[in-house]
């Protein structure tokens, strides 16, 4: 049976014996405890302001007080703490998949639209490169769950990710953080707001953030897996009127690091590169957790990217109106070592370059029976991929050609997307405990491209040059119903759909330049959310069924020498699941917190290619998908008369067996496992807060990703991401 493992046991006993604490705890609370009660959360999941309680979607949020006790800092760090999240974490800001409740994107280049989509303050942010985000300065964090088809602007069939940013203030506030760590982590953030008139306020945050590689390049006695990076954002917000407001938003953000150092897990004996490697009488990578690699050039990640935004607010007539104009624009570089030896053979890079434009007009009603919302949007992307292969001198010698070295054979892909879409939703309120929704959306993608690959010694199939259009159009609808039970509890029923429209490959290959067909997801759930015993204690519950078809996968083509991943369609899946999620408040100095995800998401139809003549691979697990997700902390806080509060945390963070590949080998299964973080913290009553912080206490060794290399003639290795080692360091903050 589905729940019948040992992890999926321990989840569910953990969570009855979670409850039974805390219920009991609660009912030995007097009558004049009332006042402990847990921080109330206000979303907008709906475009519209919610107590999270109350909104009938399955969203975990995290508001800026809750990051700051927790320590998130990063979208990884959200991952870890969201029931079904999972953040590739590979260390780039290009690649990094991101999947929920089993469904993941087929590529991070812009040739294929994500699963899971990011927004900032309501503007799509793409993937990859577009979504490298920090969480410096925001104000919540919300994870929708499931398709979100109607109301957001580029359909995503696994879920959203939704950051709102803190808005400027008229009364002047400023703060500062700095953090100190292991491998020289540093971190340095400060914001100033106020006022510069009655109408206006302004706001200013700055972050700078490096760190020493997490592992060691003994070859060339240098750090990798370094992070370095510069953000900053500008806001300016103006009142227009009694009931019109304009807030204007300019970002920056660059980045510069050696990130993707992988581990050899095995050789392949019979290619060449792990002999030439002991003829030239260098070592081998022989130990995969030793954090110890050898490259005879380090790995190289730049990014700039701005954005800017303009969102107008208005009322009149009862109706709101509002707008939200945004352009954004990044220039991305990579390039890396690919045969990860010391040899001077392959190097490859994936850069790229996207300017996206979006326009949004939402016009909606609240009322006494109904409520309404109606809009159009529009999105255009330009994107220009420049994937390439560069020959080694090493590799040009033993081909007897040394005039190849430094020679580079790449291709140029420029891809044009557009979309117009427009959407409606209706909510009936039937009675003062019902309610029902019905909402859809219309979209028609249109994706252009022009494609050419030079490869004048036919290293990755040739030369050659191509052009493609194509379209398609959605409806994508949604039906929700809410009922309100006595005592602060609610149940809502769902049926949601969303696609991800088709494409193009737009990387290196002789396969690449073909299109792929849209994506498309039904999803079903049921959920219950409530607050009891006065709101020290919430308990929600979801159980979900998604079921989509003609999936976008990425793999490697076996018929070209080199890894060349290529996008196509197969077969459909299904995932189900249950969710949950617990925070109580027993007694006034404890916070108690616990979220678990049990889930299963399967191919039930597909094959991949494999090597000639391999028999192609049957689809079974869908990689990057735990079977399970849990996270339990327990925070404690000790007044401390005369000076402030200390607090002590305490957190387990647990994932259940899955898969980094589509072919589910066993060197790509990642065992159960558990991290153990911890964070002290005094908050003092004048404003300032100093932090004791830990994370992967026990200094477990996970894989992230598996990298197949084994049958590349030219690599012959099979590549792993370890997860970040044990980290710890100091924090003060200061509010003025």
């Amino acid at each position: 049976m589905w729940f019948r493992s040992p992890g999926r046991r321990t989840v569910l006993v953990s969570l009855l014996g979670l409850l039974q604490g805390i219920t009991g705890a609660s009912h030995a609370q007097d009558a004049a405890d009332g006042e402990i009660m847990l921080e109330e959360i206000i979303v907008t999941a709906r475009k519209r302001q919610e107590n999270i309680q109350e909104t009938p979607v399955s969203v975990t949020a995290f508001t800026a007080v809750s990051m700051e006790r927790l320590g998130i800092e990063d979208i990884a760090d959200v991952a870890k703490r969201t029931p079904g999240l999972q953040y590739g974490d590979f260390g780039d800001v290009k690649l990094s998949p991101t999947t929920l409740r089993g469904v993941i994107g087929g590529a991070g280049s812009a040739g294929s639209d994500p699963a899971v989509g990011y927004y900032v303050d309501e503007v799509f942010v793409g993937q990859g490169a577009g979504a490298n985000l920090d969480l410096y300065d925001i104000e919540r964090v919300e994870v929708l769950r499931g398709p979100q088809g109607t109301l957001f602007g580029r359909n995503t069939i696994g879920g959203v990710v939704s950051l709102t940013t803190k808005r400027p203030t008229q009364d002047p506030e400023a703060s500062v953080q700095a953090q100190y760590g292991n491998y020289d982590y540093l971190r340095l953030g400060a914001s100033v707001s106020g006022g510069i008139s009655e109408a206006v306020a302004a706001k200013l945050s700055v972050l700078r953030e490096r760190r020493d590689g997490t592992m060691e390049n003994i070859f060339l006695n240098r750090d990798a897996n370094t992070q370095g990076s510069l953000s900053l954002r500008g806001q300016v917000a103006v009142t227009l009127g009694p009931d019109t407001d304009l807030l204007l938003t300019g970002e920056y953000r660059n980045v510069d690091q050696r990130p993707l150092a992988y581990e050899t897990l095995r050789y392949n004996n019979a290619t060449t590169l792990p002999n030439v490697i002991d003829l030239f009488g260098y070592d081998r990578n022989t130990d995969p957790g030793d954090r110890r690699i050898l490259l005879d050039d380090p790995n190289k990640e730049t990014l700039d990217a701005y954005g800017f935004a303009a969102r107008l607010d208005t009322s009149f007539d009862d109706l709101d109106l509002t707008s939200i104009t945004s352009y954004r624009w990044h220039d991305y570089y990579s390039r890396a070592d690919t045969d990860r030896s010391p040899v001077k053979f392959l190097y490859d890079g994936d850069p790229e370059k996207v300017d996206r434009f979006s326009q949004e007009l939402r016009l909606g009603r609240e009322g006494e029976v109904f409520d309404w919302m109606t809009g159009v949007y529009y999105y255009r992307q330009v994107a220009r991929n420049q994937s390439f292969v560069e020959v080694g001198s090493d590799l040009a010698t033993l081909l007897g050609a040394p005039e190849l070295a430094g020679l580079v054979t790449g291709s140029d892909a420029k891809m044009k997307t557009t979309s117009l879409a427009g959407f409606a939703s209706l909510t009936w309120k039937a009675t003062d405990k019902f309610d029902a929704t019905a909402g859809t959306r219309l979209t028609r993608d249109k994706k252009k491209i022009d494609y050419a690959q030079d490869d004048p010694i036919n290293l990755l199939g040739g030369t050659s040059q191509l052009q493609g259009s194509d379209s398609w159009t959605r409806l994508t609808p949604t039906i929700n119903a809410r009922y309100r039970f006595d005592g602060d509890v609610m149940a809502y029923a769902t049926v949601s759909s969303g696609f991800k429209s088709g494409g193009y490959n737009d990387a290196l290959g002789d396969a690449d330049g073909i299109a792929f067909a849209p994506e498309s997801l039904w999803n079903y759930e049921l959920g219950l959310k409530s607050d009891l015993f006065d709101r020290r204690v919430t308990a929600n519950i979801a159980l979900f069924y998604m079921d989509w078809k003609d999936i976008q996968i990425t793999q490697d083509d076996p018929r070209t020498p080199l890894y060349d991943p290529v996008i196509s369609n197969a077969g459909a899946a299904h995932s189900k699941g249950i969710e949950i999620e617990v925070n109580a408040r027993p007694v006034q100095p404890l916070w108690i917190g616990f979220n678990a995800s049990i889930q299963q998401a399967e191919f039930d139809e597909g094959t991949i290619p494999a090597r000639p003549p391999a028999q192609p691979i049957r689809l079974n697990k869908v990689p990057q998908s735990p079977s399970y997700t849990a996270t339990l902390f327990a925070e404690y806080t000790v007044p401390l008369t005369g000076l402030g509060d200390l607090s002590f945390l305490g957190e387990v963070v647990a994932r259940g067996p899955s898969y980094l590949s589509l072919d589910n080998q066993a060197d790509g299964r990642v065992g159960a496992h558990r991290l153990l973080n911890a964070r002290v913290t005094l908050a003092a009553d004048n404003g300032w807060r100093l932090a004791l912080w830990g994370k992967n206490l026990t200094d477990v060794r996970y894989h992230t990703r598996l990298f197949d290399l084994y049958n590349t003639d030219e690599v012959g290795q099979k590549l792993v991401m370890l997860g970040d080692p044990r980290t710890y360091g100091v924090e003060l903050r200061v509010d003025f």
